[in-house]
């Protein structure tokens, strides 16, 4: 049975497969991808990319090779990446809405309401999620990188470009709203 990699050997591992892709390395960068794909899926996931998903990711990815020459070396690549991501969700979902609303306005729809978000509300998983995705985006950013996808208070600020103490405050902010409403939903379930 082999044991866990441990972080000076995995940091090191990153930083020289870092450094072989910025020196054009495919091979390298398909190392980094392999091992931070997963990551990048739930960053992209719950910053809410949705059925964009896959292309979001794969468009990260593609923008973090093109960008190699401006990461700072020795750096941690995961934070690096998430905020990749993080901008490239954002513009895809800016996007969405526009040809969304856009064919609201070519149909004539009318809003009403989602039957799916009916559906989350009724089980505990789903509204965790219902209730992360409430909140303001600035704060939904930094919980999905803390408790989702595990980065610490320094890389979910690298991660999102915020300073450290910005990312300390919206979390405490934020898990303040998600006991509120997730306390709320279980006091209305329980009458229900």
């Amino acid at each position: 049975m082999t044991t866990p990699a441990t972080e000076p050997e995995r940091s090191t591992d990153e930083t020289e497969a870092v450094r072989r892709a910025q020196a054009g390395d495919r091979d390298a960068f398909a190392d980094l991808v392999a091992a931070h794909a997963p990551a990048a899926t739930r960053a992209a996931a719950w910053f809410g990319a949705g059925p964009d998903v896959d292309d979001v990711v794969q468009e990260a990815f593609v923008k973090a090779w093109q960008a190699l020459d401006r990461f700072r070396p020795g750096a941690p690549f995961r934070p690096w990446l998430v905020r990749i991501v993080a901008n490239q969700t954002r513009n895809t979902v800016r996007g969405r809405r526009r040809r969304d609303a856009l064919a609201v306005r070519a149909l004539d729809l009318r809003d009403g309401p989602d039957p799916a978000l009916d559906a989350l509300a009724a089980e505990r998983q789903r509204s965790l999620l219902a209730a992360v995705r409430s909140l303001r985006p600035a704060e939904r950013d930094v919980v999905v990188c803390r408790w989702l996808l595990g980065l610490t208070e320094a890389e979910t600020a690298t991660a999102l470009g915020i300073p450290a103490g910005t990312a300390k405050s919206r979390a405490s902010r934020a898990l303040a709203r998600l006991r509120a409403e997730l306390t709320e939903l279980e006091v209305s379930h329980d009458r229900g």
